[in-house]
């Protein structure tokens, strides 16, 4: 489902060298999660990485006045703070199940040996990386000089799933909620309900089947 423009993390899954991917999944640490559960708070697991190998979770940080900055969605075959392995910094980072989750744990110095006996993963990163920059000034922009309804609109087309796209209209995945989308866009619960109620009065979104749809021509 990972689409260059997507809110979808990249999938380092598929850049590690087969052999380390095959002895994590048969030897490493599994916990599984249940929808709503917290994976991970800052203040635990500053040694470990999580791989996700089933279900979905949200990636956000908290501000002063708790309010949630949602920066992602971790599905299958997505590593949570990977890039926290590479830092020195206090990690900051919480992730919750938005389904029942299963993670394989893993040490940092494990995962960050084999970045770096594996040169195209290393090259692989600093392109997410650039990427990440540039997603970022666009977020910001977005947030500086955009209206809340546009905002949104943009949101969707990061979140759309080409995959399940059905008679012109691509489909929000189901377990994100209008909260999650609120978080993503700096706005709040309630306005993101209205306004998508508006667009939908106006056909320009359409609520079928308890998911958002967006059309395909909107991505044009």
């Amino acid at each position: 489902m990972h689409k260059p423009d997507s809110f979808y993390p990249i999938k380092f899954y598929d850049f590690f060298p087969e052999t380390c991917i095959e002895r994590w999944l048969t030897h490493g640490e599994r916990i599984s999660f249940k929808k709503g559960e917290f994976i991970q708070t800052p203040d635990k697991l500053s040694e470990r990485v999580l791989l996700v190998i089933s279900g979905h979770s949200r990636l956000f940080h908290l501000n002063m006045n708790g309010k949630e900055c949602v920066l992602g969605i971790a599905t299958e075959g997505d590593f949570i703070d990977l890039l926290h392995v590479f830092s020195d910094r206090e990690r900051h980072l919480f992730s919750k199940a938005l389904t029942d989750v299963t993670v394989i744990s893993l040490s940092k110095q494990e995962v960050k040996r084999a970045v770096q006996e594996t040169p195209e993963l290393a090259m692989a990163i600093m392109h997410y990386l650039t990427n990440k920059l540039e997603d970022t000034i666009e977020v910001l922009e977005q947030v500086a000089y955009e209206k809340v309804e546009e905002r949104l609109l943009f949101q969707l087309k990061k979140l759309a799933n080409h995959d399940e796209a059905n008679d012109g209209w691509a489909p929000i995945p189901s377990f994100v909620t209008h909260k999650d989308i609120a978080g993503m866009i700096a706005s709040t619960r309630e306005t993101v309900t209205f306004l998508l109620n508006k667009l939908t009065q106006t056909s320009e979104v359409k609520q079928f089947d308890q998911r958002i749809w967006v059309p395909i021509d909107f991505f044009s």
